[in-house]
């Protein structure tokens, strides 16, 4: 629990260095424009989708298919959004990717007031991220579904389900923050989550980033926030 505070406060640490350097915000604003987009239409299909649907399903369905589905009509919007938010978090991380990575450089020199070591082309590592990103929109569908089919489980469910959902979208958001600086030092994705797994605190920067993604407006910008944070973490480990 000490570390998982430790990465709250690791947000504020990269919210520090880029106020200290208000030229790094281009590096995440630019993401931040692509990412409202594709939010919008995410969320914005759900809503306009499954609505109508299931208010024409609660009006015009026999009796008791009509009643049920007027019952678990807000449920079920309620996991089609969440399911979207868990799909948008993997896909905004490919597209923020290169982004941060050239934030992330930028941090490192501010830091140690030392030129950063070789870093891929932005190109090169826009290829790198949507391989990742496609693995883990896979991983996503699946942690998606689980979230769906425990939501399912009467009693039970209504209390996992959320549970279960905010782990998967710390876990994702921390990735997307931390890929910024693993993904210059040349690191596999077997490697990446290995990092995770043995730095818990970046779990708490990962719950927060993705606690803020929520906000609207300010969330756009929590990712690059968040990847600022974890390369102050990262160069910080690497010069004790």
């Amino acid at each position: 629990m000490k570390q998982f505070v430790v990465g709250i406060g690791d947000v504020y640490r990269g919210l520090g260095v880029l106020r200290a350097h208000p030229r790094l915000w281009r590096w995440v604003i630019a993401p931040a424009a692509i990412t409202l987009v594709l939010l919008a239409v995410l969320i914005g299909g759900v809503w306009l989708t499954v609505d109508p649907a299931i208010s024409w399903l609660g009006e015009h369905a026999p009796g008791t298919l009509g009643h049920v589905a007027s019952r678990v009509h807000a449920r079920i919007v309620l996991g089609l959004s969440i399911t979207a938010l868990l799909l948008f978090l993997p896909i905004a991380g490919a597209i923020a990717g290169p982004f941060h990575e050239r934030l992330s450089a930028h941090v490192e020199r501010a830091v140690t007031g030392l030129p950063p070591g070789p870093e891929p082309g932005f190109l090169h590592g826009a290829a790198i991220s949507l391989l990742h990103g496609a693995r883990r929109l896979v991983a996503g569908v699946f942690g998606a579904l689980a979230v769906l089919l425990l939501g399912l489980v009467p009693v039970v469910g209504s209390y996992a389900a959320p549970v279960l959902a905010a782990w998967l979208a710390a876990r994702s958001a921390a990735y997307d923050c931390y890929d910024a600086v693993l993904a210059r030092r040349a690191l596999g994705f077997r490697t990446k989550l290995d990092f995770l797994s043995d730095h818990p605190r970046s779990l708490g920067l990962g719950a927060t980033v993705a606690a803020l993604l929520l906000v609207p407006g300010l969330g756009l910008l929590a990712l690059g926030v968040g990847a600022a944070g974890a390369t102050v973490v990262v160069v910080s480990d690497d010069r004790s």
